[in-house]
């Protein structure tokens, strides 16, 4: 008896979970595995794993792998724009469920620069535990601006006036960006006094700071000097590097509450303001709402000694910072679009 051969079972074009589109989306947008997984606070195995899987429910391949990173494949651009529009869709409801949640249990993300977060933040989160115990605050800190619509954050304390109409800002601080050295460093090349010093010092450059306008004093130095000893993008590390002794770099006045540094009399016309940003559809829920407002109220108490400047230099910062108002109220959005 002839037995007929069995049919190839056709893969169906099925998408099955849902939660791959973001999985998708993040390799689409950043180019490789390991970023997206940075993106989506997960490991780069699980990011290939759903890949692959979706690959196969799909019957298509989405992606193809160049020497520049991970690039969507023709067949995937077709549906680039659908999984965009159901990312937000479902970002959209995630926010609007937030802003109805009523649980004081859960997860709260805080996005924060380095040294806001290990320095300020964080050792003044405890008394917050203690009185909401249920609430885990996850604290992210580094210099990359976090998506606060697809929920990367819930809050973010940032240097610069967010730009969208959707995003709620209070300016909580300003501060002055000064040169900074270690007594040892002093006590071995002196301490610079006027702009033309630094080109004899040792320079510790935090690159990421040369990205923002603002900081376009602090990048002619570093461009001009021919001791640039060490290189970071991690603001951490630069302070650390100048602790010891390495060389002078420049941070916010407030990095002497946590070091005993010593600042150059140097004025570089650096002054930045502090805002706490969230989003209009996500604060009015109870336990993100609370954390808000205790993180604004730590600002608050601490704004005299942390985060303002000192009379004569409050009194010459430019016109532009002056008009800048103080947003006490979250219920007053911001649509400036300066980053710096």
């Amino acid at each position: 008896m002839v037995h007929p051969s069995p049919r190839k079972t056709k893969v169906p074009n099925i998408l099955g979970d849902w939660d791959d589109v973001r999985f998708f989306l993040a390799v689409a947008k950043t180019g490789s595995f390991s970023a997206a997984a940075t993106q989506l606070n997960t490991k780069q195995t699980t990011v290939g794993r759903r890949i692959q899987a979706l690959e196969r429910r799909l019957g298509a391949k989405l992606f193809d792998r160049h020497r520049h990173g991970m690039e969507v494949t023709p067949a995937a651009r077709g549906v680039l724009v659908q999984a965009e529009s159901m990312l937000s869709n479902a970002t959209s409801i995630e926010r609007h469920l937030a802003g109805l949640d009523r649980e004081m249990a859960g997860v709260v993300r805080i996005a924060s620069t380095e040294g806001i977060a290990a320095h300020w933040l964080v050792p003044r989160l405890d008394h917050l535990r203690r009185s909401h115990p249920d609430i885990i605050v996850q604290v992210i800190a580094g210099d990359q601006v976090l998506d606060l619509a697809t929920r990367q954050a819930d809050l973010a304390i940032r240097f610069f006036r967010p730009t969208s109409n959707q995003l709620v800002a209070a300016r909580v601080g300003q501060f002055n960006m000064s040169i900074f050295a270690a007594p040892n460093y002093i006590e071995q090349y002196g301490l610079p006094q006027k702009l033309d010093d630094l080109r004899e010092h040792h320079i510790v450059d935090h690159t990421t700071l040369h990205s923002l306008p603002s900081m376009k004093p602090w990048s002619e130095v570093v461009e001009r000097s021919p001791n640039v000893v060490l290189r970071t993008n991690s603001s951490y590390a630069a302070v650390e590097a100048v602790r010891v002794g390495y060389g002078i770099s420049v941070f916010p006045d407030y990095v002497t509450k946590s070091s005993n540094l010593v600042a150059a009399p140097i004025d570089l016309k650096i002054v930045r303001d502090i805002w706490l940003v969230s989003h209009e559809e996500t604060n009015k829920g109870v336990r993100i709402r609370t954390v808000i407002d205790y993180v604004r109220d730590q600002f608050r108490q601490d704004e005299r000694e942390w985060f303002s400047l000192p009379t004569s230099r409050a009194s010459t910062v430019s016109d532009q910072t002056v008009r800048s108002p103080t947003l006490r109220s979250f219920g007053v959005g911001t649509t400036e679009g300066s980053r710096s």
